[in-house]
């Protein structure tokens, strides 16, 4: 399987050049993740309002928004939002999912295609091993200098739940967006 990590700009120019479309993107052996920021962040802090997602929900298609942070902050007035836990069990469902069905790729992106995408693309890379990955970057740069540490451990710890890996995962506390933070009693 093949990884590919762009930023927001070059993944559409690349869709453009491929000729994807919404008409056509489940039409390929390629699963997509796009990651933009809040309409909040897009808006009053990047003036990027018009910013959207290049295609619309489908079957091989991840659309996520949260901001490129790793914990919510209020700053000047302005919510800016971490990937929820909720996010991250979508995200480590949908990357499974993609693997079992056989995707010969995953490309994606956010922004500038460094921390956010490359947190999702460096998890897959870890717990996806055997499917014999290779990982193409926009630049060359050292990709795991620019991982949002907020992003992979919520993606670790959906993980480690979902496949009931409890001795790893945050000594039995859960997020606190996910269950109000009250312990967890594992079974």
């Amino acid at each position: 399987m093949e990884l590919k990590v762009l930023s927001h700009y070059l993944f559409d120019e690349d869709m453009r050049n491929m000729n994807l479309n919404d008409e056509n993107v489940e039409k390929t052996d390629t699963a997509f993740i796009s990651i933009i920021g809040t309409p909040e962040c897009l808006k009053y802090w990047l003036g990027e309002d018009s910013t959207k997602h290049y295609f619309k929900d489908h079957p091989n298609v991840l659309n996520l928004e949260f901001d490129d942070i790793g914990t919510d902050v209020n700053y000047g007035g302005h919510i800016f939002k971490t990937m929820t836990m909720e996010q991250a069990e979508k995200t480590v469902d949908f990357i499974e999912d993609m693997i079992k069905k056989g995707v010969k790729k995953i490309e994606g992106h956010c922004r500038a295609g460094y921390s956010r995408s490359r947190a999702i693309f460096s998890f897959i890379y870890r717990y996806c091993q055997e499917n014999n990955i290779e990982v193409e970057y926009s630049d060359e740069s050292d990709y795991r200098l620019f991982l949002n540490q907020g992003v992979l451990t919520k993606l670790n710890h959906a993980y480690w739940k979902k496949h009931k890996m409890y001795e790893y995962s945050n000594s039995g506390y859960d997020y606190p967006d996910d269950i109000k933070g009250n312990k967890i009693e594992y079974v």
